[in-house]
C-alpha cells in the first residue's frame, strides 16, 4: 500500500508541478531509498522485537521509494519530450493550432452552453503549421458541434482548435468541422483499417438487426465500442450508474476467466491447467479487443478479480493488486490520470477487501428469511455491487459532480444479465470473420439480455430524483472525507466480525463471556458513530429538503431551469409575461405549473440561443401565448462554432424593434414593458438580445425590473452611452448568467436594489464570475438559481420582499 500511494502521487504530481521542482524529484527519491536500504542492512541482524518491526517499516519505505523513483523518471521523460516538441508550451499559452491524429474513441454527447456538444478523444500525431510531431501517447478531448457526432474510433482527423489545459487533461475547442483525412496538400486522405477495426465493424453489422436497444449496446458490452450508442441511451446509462457496462473493463475479463474456470473445473481439470487456460484466455481477449493501455489495464484488473474469486479472499489478492498497479504505472505513468484506471483500481480494491466479509454477513442475515441457495446468490450479488459502488464513489463524484440515487438497484438488476451477454458475445465476436452466420445466431440470443439492460437503464434514469448534485467547496470535500472514513470503519467492523464470529455450539451454565478490552469497545463505538455520520450525510443529499409553496402574492419569479434564463412577470391572477424559456422543456413546464400560470399574455425570446429558447415548446403546449416577440442577429459572425443561432423562432413570433411598448394586466396586477434595445444588425447573437424594462404593479405596490438577456460588455457600454436606461431599478437580471464578459456598465448606471442571476449548478463555464457577483453585492443582495433554486419577489405594503426557498435537488447543468 505505501508503494501504491507514493507511485500514484508521483504519477499525478509530475505532469502539473513546476518544472524546476519536478526535475529534482527522482534524485530526492533515490537518495531517500538508498538511505532506507542502508538502514535495513544495518539493523537486519538485530533480534529484538523493536528492531524487527523497524526493519519491516524501513523495508516497506525502501521499496516504495525505489518504485516511486522509477515512475517519476518515466513521467519526467514523457514531460521533457512534450516540452522539447513545444506541446506543453502550446497548451500553456492556449494556442490555436492545426491538429492531425486519430479518433481514440466514439463521440460522447454533452449539453453545451448554446447548443449540443460532442467530445471525441483524439490521439495527436502532429500539430501546428507546418506540422510538428507530437509527443508519444498525447491525447486531447476535442469538443465540437453536431458535425462531430458521427466520428468513429480510428477515423483520421484534421482540425483547427484552441488548446486548453485542465490538470493533466487537454481540451481542444474545435473551430472547424472534422476533416477525416490528412492535413496539408498532396497528402493521401486514405487510411487503412486494422484487424481490430474490421472486427468491430463486423460486430456492429451482425448486431444491427437485433431487438430494441441491443444494436446500440452489444458492441459496447462486448468490445467497449460505443460508436453506435445514441446520446439518449448514453445519458440514460450514466444517470442510472450503468455506463461502466458498455466499456471494456475488468468485469469483462473476470467473467471470461470465471467462465473458463467453471467449465474446466467441471471437467475435473487440474488447477495449474485451469490457471494457464485463464491466462491464455485473457491474452486472447486483449489481442481481439486491441493492444491498448485501457484494455491491458482491464485484463490485469480482471485477472486480479478472477484470482480473488478463485482463491477466495486471502492474503494474495490485495498485494497482487498493489503489485499490478505499480507495474502498470511504471510502464505508463499517464494511466494515473485516466478515470477508467482509477475506477478499475477502486472497484477491484473494494471487491478484494470487502466483498467476502459483506457476503458472509449478508448470508447470515438473509438466510433467516430466505432459502439457503437464494440467500447465497443474492448476498454475493449485493456484496460485489455495494463494495464496488462505495469504493468508486469518490472518483465518480469528481467526474460528474453528482450522485446516482439508484445506481445500486440498477446494477443489481443488470448484473445477472451481463454474463449472458459478455461471455457468448465475445465468442460471437471471435467468430464474426470466420463464421458470420453462427455469430449472428449467437448475437440474436444474447440481444435479449442486452435489451433488458437497455430497458433497465432507460427506466431507472426516468425515476424521480435519479441524479442529485454533490455540494461544492469545503462542504463537498468534507462529505467525501466522511464517506471514506465511514467506508474504512465499516471494513474494520466486517473484518473483525469475520475473525471473531460466535461459536456454533450453544453456551449453557452460568459461565460468563470474556469481556472485550476497553480500547476495542471504544474503537467499535467510534466506528459505528462514523458509519452513522456517513449514512446521514448521504441521506441528506439523496433526500431533498422540503420546499415550501410559492407565496400567493408573488409578482416576479426567476425559474431554476439550469444553465439558462426564464423569468415570469405576473400580469393577473393566473396570467403572466414570460421572458425566455430555458434550455429544456421539462424545467420550463415545471416552473409554470409551480406558479399556477394558466395564461401567457406575452412571450419574449431575448435571442435565439438554446439556453434561452429550448423550453419554448413547453410554453406553447401549456398555454399558447397571445403574442410572441423575439430578437436575433440577422448576420452573426462566428469564429468558434458556438455563436450561431441554435433555434428557430416560432412561426407566429414577431421580430421586435427597439422602442416597442406594451401593457398587460387584470385584477389589480399589471406589467408595462418597453424594449430599450434589440440590435438585429449585431455581429453576435448575444448582442442582439432584447433589453426589456418593465414596471410591475401588484395590489400592494409596484416595482421596476431590467432584463438584459446575454448582452456582452461592449454592447452594454454602447447602450449606456446612447442613453435611454432608467436612473434606477429595483431588480436587475444580470447579463449572460453573471459571466465576466457581461460587464458592469449597466449595473453602475441603474444602481439596482437587488440583482438576480439565472445560472446552472456546477456549470462548466465558471458562471457567475466572482468579480461580477462581488460588484453587484455592493448595490444590494444577489440571488442565484444555482444556490437558491426558483425564487420569487412579492410586494407587501409597498416593500419588495424576496422569497428564497431551499433548492430542489437537480442534475448538474453543464
Amino acid at each position: 500500500m505505501p508503494s501504491v500511494l507514493l507511485t500514484l502521487a508521483c504519477a499525478l504530481w509530475v505532469p502539473v508541478a513546476p518544472w524546476g521542482a519536478v526535475r529534482q524529484l527522482p534524485l530526492v527519491l533515490m537518495l531517500a531509498a538508498g538511505l532506507c536500504t542502508a538502514a535495513v542492512l544495518v539493523v537486519r541482524h538485530r533480534e529484538r522485537h523493536l528492531w524487527t518491526g523497524l526493519q519491516t517499516v524501513l523495508a516497506m519505505m525502501s521499496v516504495a521509494l525505489w518504485i516511486g523513483s522509477i515512475v517519476s523518471v518515466q513521467a519526467i521523460a514523457h514531460r521533457e519530450e512534450s516540452r522539447a516538441l513545444g506541446w506543453e508550451q502550446s497548451v500553456t499559452a492556449e494556442a490555436t493550432v492545426l491538429v492531425e491524429g486519430l479518433a481514440a474513441g466514439p463521440a460522447v454527447y454533452a449539453p453545451g452552453r448554446f447548443a449540443d456538444r460532442w467530445y471525441v478523444p483524439a490521439e495527436v500525431e502532429s500539430f501546428g503549421h507546418p506540422g510538428a510531431a507530437a509527443p508519444r501517447e498525447t491525447q486531447v478531448q476535442a469538443a465540437g458541434d453536431v458535425s462531430w457526432s458521427s466520428v468513429a474510433p480510428g477515423d483520421r482527423l484534421c482540425f483547427t482548435a484552441d488548446l486548453e489545459g485542465a490538470g493533466a487533461t487537454v481540451f481542444a475547442r474545435v473551430r472547424t468541422v472534422p476533416d477525416t483525412g490528412r492535413c496539408g496538400p498532396g497528402r493521401s486522405d486514405a487510411h487503412g483499417q486494422t484487424g481490430r477495426d474490421h472486427l468491430r465493424e463486423g460486430l456492429r453489422q451482425a448486431a444491427a438487426g437485433t431487438v430494441a436497444r441491443a444494436p446500440e449496446l452489444l458492441p459496447g458490452l462486448i468490445l467497449g465500442d460505443r460508436s453506435v450508442q445514441s446520446p439518449e441511451l448514453d445519458t440514460a446509462m450514466k444517470d442510472s450508474g450503468l455506463s461502466h457496462l458498455s466499456a471494456v473493463s475488468g468485469a469483462n475479463c473476470t467473467l471470461l476467466a470465471g467462465a473458463v474456470t467453471m467449465a474446466l473445473r467441471t471437467l475435473r481439470v487440474r488447477r495449474p491447467v485451469v490457471l494457464a487456460a485463464v491466462l491464455g484466455t485473457l491474452v486472447m481477449f486483449v489481442i481481439v479487443v486491441g493492444l491498448e493501455p485501457s484494455v491491458i489495464r482491464a485484463a490485469v484488473m480482471g485477472g486480479i478479480g478472477a484470482a480473488a474469486l478463485f482463491f477466495g479472499r486471502g492474503r494474495q489478492a490485495l498485494p497482487l493488486l498493489c503489485v499490478a498497479v505499480c507495474v502498470l504505472l511504471c510502464w505508463q505513468p499517464g494511466l494515473a490520470t485516466e478515470a477508467a484506471f482509477q475506477l478499475s483500481v477502486c472497484a477491484t480494491a473494494g471487491i478484494v477487501l470487502g466483498a467476502r466479509p459483506v457476503e458472509q454477513w449478508l448470508t447470515a442475515v438473509l438466510s433467516r428469511w430466505l432459502p439457503g441457495p437464494v440467500a447465497g446468490v443474492l448476498s454475493a450479488a449485493l456484496a460485489v455491487t455495494v463494495c464496488a459502488q462505495i469504493a468508486c464513489q469518490p472518483v465518480l463524484l469528481g467526474l460528474s459532480g453528482s450522485i446516482s440515487a439508484y445506481a445500486v438497484p440498477a446494477n443489481l438488476l443488470a448484473a445477472p444479465l451481463v454474463p449472458f451477454v459478455t461471455v457468448p458475445g465475445t465468442v460471437a465476436a471471435a467468430l464474426v470473420p470466420l463464421l458470420p452466420g453462427v455469430a449472428e445466431l449467437i448475437l440474436w440470443w444474447v440481444a435479449w439480455p442486452a435489451a433488458g439492460i437497455g430497458w433497465i437503464a432507460t427506466t431507472v434514469s426516468a425515476w424521480p430524483g435519479a441524479l442529485h448534485p454533490w455540494p461544492e467547496g469545503l462542504v463537498g470535500g468534507a462529505l467525501i472525507g466522511v464517506h471514506l472514513l465511514s467506508s474504512l470503519a465499516l471494513l474494520w467492523l466486517l473484518l473483525r466480525w469475520e475473525r471473531v464470529r460466535p461459536a456454533r455450539v450453544r453456551r449453557t451454565g452460568r459461565g460468563r463471556r470474556t469481556p472485550e478490552p476497553r480500547r476495542v469497545l471504544w474503537a467499535t463505538r467510534a466506528c459505528w458513530a462514523v458509519i452513522a455520520a456517513g449514512i446521514g450525510s448521504q441521506a441528506a443529499i439523496l433526500v431533498p429538503p422540503p420546499v415550501g409553496a410559492v407565496p400567493a402574492d408573488w409578482a416576479l419569479a426567476v425559474c431554476d431551469v439550469g444553465q439558462g434564463d426564464m423569468l415570469v412577470l405576473r400580469s393577473g391572477a393566473r396570467s403572466a409575461v414570460v421572458v425566455d424559456t430555458g434550455p429544456e422543456p421539462g424545467p420550463a413546464s415545471a416552473c409554470l405549473d409551480e406558479l399556477d400560470v394558466g395564461q401567457v399574455d406575452l412571450l419574449v425570446l431575448t435571442h435565439l440561443h438554446q439556453d434561452h429558447v429550448g423550453g419554448t415548446v413547453a410554453v406553447l403546449d401549456c398555454c399558447p401565448p397571445a403574442r410572441t416577440i423575439y430578437s436575433t442577429s440577422q448576420r452573426p459572425v462566428s469564429t468558434d462554432g458556438e455563436d450561431t443561432v441554435s433555434r428557430q423562432a416560432p412561426a407566429e413570433a414577431e421580430l421586435v424593434p427597439a422602442g416597442e411598448q406594451g401593457h398587460h394586466g387584470q385584477q389589480g396586477w399589471a406589467v408595462d414593458w418597453t424594449v430599450l434595445a434589440a440590435d438585429h444588425a449585431a455581429r453576435s447573437e448575444n448582442d442582439a438580445s432584447v433589453v426589456l424594462h418593465a414596471v410591475l404593479t401588484a395590489p400592494q405596490g409596484r416595482f421596476t425590473v431590467l432584463l438584459t438577456g446575454d448582452l456582452e460588455e461592449q454592447a452594454a457600454a454602447n447602450l449606456v452611452r446612447a442613453g435611454g436606461l432608467p436612473e434606477s431599478v429595483d431588480v436587475l437580471k444580470a447579463s449572460h448568467h453573471g459571466a465576466r464578459n457581461g460587464g458592469l456598465d449597466i449595473a453602475e448606471t441603474v444602481n439596482p436594489l437587488a440583482s438576480v442571476i439565472s445560472v446552472g449548478a456546477d456549470n462548466d463555464y465558471g458562471h457567475p464570475h466572482s468579480q461580477i457577483t462581488g460588484a453587484l453585492s455592493r448595490y444590494g443582495p444577489v440571488v442565484r438559481t444555482d444556490h437558491h433554486g426558483t425564487f420569487v419577489f412579492s410586494v407587501r405594503d409597498g416593500i419588495l420582499e424576496p422569497t428564497v426557498r431551499p433548492r430542489r435537488s437537480a442534475p448538474a447543468s453543464r
